[in-house]
């Protein structure tokens, strides 16, 4: 699709260019053909000079280890940012609230720094010519929390200004578990995350986390999780129901999700949770989750995910069922696919604005 055919969106604001911030304005990029982000809020500067730390974001943009190379020209102009021809100032400081956001002709902002304490200061912004906040993680104070495959029609732009997008997992697993739950009733359920390194994790052992988290990324580390918690802020069914813990490994993207569930209604065959697994597959789960099946009859291994669009791909080389009891192994790649989600909740909002 030439780029004057592709959908145009509203000036985006983005507070955070970090893993998330900068494979969501890749992706953006990718869907309308130009940039639409119009402005960048940054942290601090520890000291360093303005054009130098620029300099480095354009360096991080253009070369990605886990996305590769950006397809587009980008180029570090004093203190902003030149993407696909746009110039995109970025402000530091981490005090978007200070930012003239409208002047920039942006109404739509995500928050996509992964701070808690940034995302309450971002909320001030609505109502200050910014008309919606979206942002990238759990938000118990937002007026509302979407995750496509679950709830996503539920959006009402009267009412709904702060929107969250929930956590990667959640986005892999409500779906999942919604359609296991209104089909088996689900029980109770022990989750497990396989998931790979993130910003804070260190090559040594660093104080600056507590506990097992400042322990080397060279090593897997049990680490706590909130993904029962998050899940179950979608499936309120399943508040209580849940129990979940994540094993940090050293790789580099795709996460790998166990579920043990107890099913109190559990099909009488194998063959019937997959049939309906795939069914969803091919209609309302159509884009949010796949069916994997292996390669020639074999199983395949995380890396063969990495850039995989979907929320959740259900591995079926590892589906069991023993009475009650049903296992699942999914697969998502935790950067690009949540960025993809998110992208669809940006589009979904900027056809209301």
């Amino acid at each position: 699709m030439d780029s004057e055919d592709r959908p145009q969106m509203t000036p985006i604001g983005l507070i955070g260019f970090g893993r998330v911030g900068r494979r969501l304005l890749r992706e953006l990029c990718a869907r309308t053909g130009g940039c639409p982000v119009a402005a960048v809020a940054e942290t601090g500067l520890g000291g360093r000079d303005a054009e130098d730390m620029t300099r480095d974001l354009a360096y991080l943009l253009a070369h990605d280890s886990a996305a590769g190379r950006f397809p587009g020209r980008v180029e570090a102009r004093g203190s902003s940012l030149v993407v696909q021809g746009r110039q995109v100032p970025v402000f530091y400081g981490g005090h978007p609230a200070k930012i003239d956001w409208a002047g920039l002709g942006v109404r739509l902002v995500v928050e996509a720094s992964g701070d808690p304490s940034a995302a309450g200061e971002a909320r001030s912004l609505v109502g200050r010519g910014v008309e919606k906040l979206v942002i990238t993680r759990s938000e118990a104070r937002a007026d509302v929390i979407v995750v496509r495959g679950v709830n996503l029609d539920s959006y009402d732009p009267a009412r709904h200004h702060v929107v969250s997008c929930s956590t990667c997992t959640a986005n892999a697993l409500a779906p999942v578990l919604k359609l296991l739950d209104e089909a088996y009733g689900i029980e109770a359920g022990s989750l497990a995350s396989v998931h790979p390194a993130l910003s804070g994790d260190t090559l040594l052992d660093s104080p600056a986390c507590l506990g097992v988290k400042g322990r080397s990324g060279l090593f897997v580390r049990p680490v706590m999780s909130e993904m029962a918690r998050t899940t179950a802020a979608l499936l309120p069914r399943l508040a209580g129901r849940l129990v979940a813990m994540s094993l940090r490994v050293p790789t580099l993207v795709v996460n790998a999700l166990l579920a043990d569930l107890t099913l109190a209604r559990p099909p009488a065959r194998r063959e019937e949770a997959v049939e309906l697994l795939r069914r969803a597959a091919a209609g309302p789960l159509q884009g949010v989750m796949a069916l994997e099946e292996g390669f020639l009859g074999q199983a395949r291994a995380a890396v063969d995910f990495a850039g995989d669009p979907h929320s959740a791909l259900v591995d079926l080389n590892w589906l069991e069922l023993s009475g009650p009891l049903l296992r699942l192994l999914l697969w998502h790649d935790n950067e690009y696919a949540y960025v993809c989600r998110v992208a669809d909740t940006l589009e979904m909002i900027d056809r209301s604005l």
